[in-house]
C-alpha cells in the first residue's frame, strides 16, 4: 500500500509538470491588440479623428454606424449624438476603443428686445427672443439669461432640433439680459463642450405713459381739437368736441362718436386730442392698448405725426405712423411719407396687415406698437410682429424719400374716432348703441398709451 501511494504522487506532479510546460507559451500569445492613438475619442457630429493599433493588417468596425463610421486605416466621424464602440481585430487579437459623439457648439446670432406678449395691462412685461442656427445632430436646446454675464442663469428647454428660436417673457423692464445656448442629442441627452457666445439686449424702460385712471382729461399733456376742417382730408362728417364726447370708464379713456337727428338732419360728433407741442417722442416702443368701436361707419385711430422738424413742408413729407386703425371691415398699420405718397396725395400709403378684422377688435382689447429705431419701424399687435418698414433696401434716391426727414425727428400723438368719409365709409345705425329714437351713440375705448425706451 505505500509502494502504490508513492507511485501514484510521482505520477501526478510529472502529469502537473506536463500541464504546466504545454499552456505556458499560449498565454504569451493571446495578449490584446495595444490602442497606441484614439483609446477613447470626444467628437462633435461631422468631426473626425483616429482610432489605431501598431500591428498593421488590423480591421476596424462600429458597433453603431448611426453614431459614428470608421474607416479602413481607422479614421472615426460623428454621425449622431450618442456614445458606441470601434472593434479591432488582427486574428484571434482584438481591442475596443469607447466613441462619445455630442452636438456641436451652437452660433448664437442674436439676442432681440420683440416687447410683450401679454395683451392686458396688468401683465406687461418685456419679453426677449434669442435666435441661433441650427445644430446638426440636435434634438432640442438650453437657453441660459441672466443679468449680469457671470451671474447666475436660468435654464429653458427648447424641444426640436430644428427649432432655432425662443421668445423668454415674464421678463422685469430695464434690465439687461445676458444669453447663451447649448444643443443636447441622444438619449442621454449629451450636450455640447461649449456653450455658445454670450449676447446681451437690454430691455424696454417705461418713458411716458397715460394710463387713463383718473376722471378727467390730462391737457397738460393732451390737446383738444376742434371742429371739422374740410373733413380733415377725408371727407369725414363728424364735428369733433372740447370734452363732450369723452367719459372715463374702468381705467380707460372712451371716446364717444355721436349720431344725433336734429330737426330732420343727422349731425355726427366726436373727439381727437394730440400731444402736439406738449410729448413728443424719436425712437422707442409705443403701445396702445385699445378696443375699436363697431359702428359701421366709425373709424378708430391710435396714430402719430412728426412735429414739423423732419420736413418743413409738411404731410406727408414729415411723416405719418398709424399704430392702430379700425375702419370699414378692417384693422391696417401704415406709415405716410414722401415715397409712398408721390402718385396719390391722400392715400399713397403702405400698409401691413394685423390679421384682425374690424369686428374682432371691438370685441376686447388689444396692444397695438411700434418699435421704432433710427434704421426701421416694426409693427406689433399682442407682441407679434405683424410687418416690418426697413427702407435699408431702397437706393440712395429713395431713401430720402422713404426715411429722411420722415421718421429720424419726434413724432406726436392722436388719438381720434372719425365717422364718415373715404376711410371710414358709408354710416348706418348696424352696430351703433340705441340711447333714444333720435340719438345713437358708439364707443372707443383706450386703456393706456405708453412709450419705452
Amino acid at each position: 500500500m505505500k509502494i502504490t501511494k508513492k507511485i501514484a504522487s510521482v505520477v501526478l506532479v510529472a502529469a502537473m509538470v506536463v500541464t504546466t510546460v504545454a499552456t505556458a507559451p499560449t498565454v504569451t500569445t493571446q495578449a490584446k491588440l495595444k490602442i497606441v492613438v484614439g483609446k477613447k475619442l470626444a467628437l462633435s457630429v461631422g468631426e473626425s479623428d483616429f482610432v489605431m493599433v501598431k500591428e498593421k493588417g488590423a480591421t476596424y468596425t462600429s458597433s453603431n454606424k448611426k453614431i459614428a463610421t470608421v474607416s479602413k486605416k481607422g479614421e472615426v466621424t460623428g454621425k449622431g449624438v450618442g456614445t458606441c464602440k470601434i472593434v479591432i481585430k488582427k486574428g484571434s487579437d482584438k481591442a475596443t476603443a469607447k466613441v462619445t459623439v455630442k452636438p456641436g457648439k451652437v452660433k448664437l446670432k442674436s439676442v432681440t428686445n420683440v416687447g410683450s406678449v401679454s395683451a392686458t395691462s396688468a401683465a406687461q412685461k418685456a419679453t426677449i427672443k434669442a435666435t441661433w442656427k441650427k445644430v446638426k445632430g440636435a434634438s432640442g436646446y438650453y437657453v441660459y439669461y441672466a443679468t449680469s454675464k457671470n451671474g447666475k442663469y436660468t435654464k429653458k428647454t427648447v424641444k426640436g432640433g430644428k427649432k432655432t428660436s425662443l421668445k423668454i417673457s415674464g421678463l422685469a423692464y430695464g434690465p439687461t439680459y445676458f444669453v447663451k445656448v447649448k444643443a443636447f442629442g441622444g438619449k442621454k441627452k449629451l450636450t455640447s463642450d461649449e456653450y455658445s457666445k454670450v449676447l446681451s439686449v437690454k430691455t424696454w424702460t417705461l418713458n411716458w405713459s397715460d394710463e387713463f385712471n383718473g376722471n378727467k382729461l390730462d391737457t397738460s399733456v393732451w390737446t383738444y381739437e376742434i371742429g371739422n376742417k374740410d373733413g380733415w382730408g377725408n371727407q369725414e362728417s363728424e364735428y369733433y368736441t372740447a370734452g363732450d364726447n369723452i367719459k372715463f370708464e374702468n381705467g380707460s379713456l372712451v371716446i364717444i362718436p355721436r349720431m344725433k337727428t336734429v330737426g330732420g338732419e343727422t349731425e355726427y360728433t366726436s373727439t381727437r386730442i394730440k400731444t402736439a407741442d406738449k410729448k413728443t417722442f424719436k425712437y422707442g416702443k409705443m403701445e396702445i392698448r385699445a378696443k375699436a368701436s363697431k359702428g359701421t361707419g366709425t373709424w378708430s385711430a391710435g396714430w402719430m405725426l412728426g412735429d414739423g422738424t423732419g420736413d418743413s413742408r409738411g404731410w406727408p413729407y414729415d411723416g405719418e405712423i398709424d399704430i392702430m386703425e379700425s375702419m370699414n371691415g378692417k384693422v391696417p398699420q401704415t406709415i405716410h411719407c414722401e415715397y409712398y405718397n408721390n402718385q396719390s396725395w391722400s392715400h399713397g400709403n403702405k400698409n401691413y396687415s394685423t390679421g384682425l378684422s374690424q369686428a374682432q377688435s371691438a370685441q376686447a382689447y388689444h396692444t397695438y406698437g411700434i418699435i421704432w429705431t433710427d434704421k426701421y419701424i416694426q409693427f406689433t399687435v399682442d407682441g407679434v410682429n405683424k410687418g416690418k418698414y426697413d427702407p435699408s433696401r431702397y437706393t440712395a434716391k429713395n431713401y430720402e424719400m422713404a426715411w429722411k426727414g420722415a421718421f429720424d425727428h419726434p413724432f406726436f400723438f392722436i388719438l381720434n374716432c372719425a365717422i364718415g368719409g373715404n376711410a371710414a365709409g358709408k354710416v348706418s345705425k348696424e352696430g351703433w348703441t340705441k340711447i333714444n329714437d333720435n340719438l345713437y351713440e358708439d364707443y372707443f375705448y383706450i386703456d393706456y398709451v405708453r412709450v419705452y425706451k
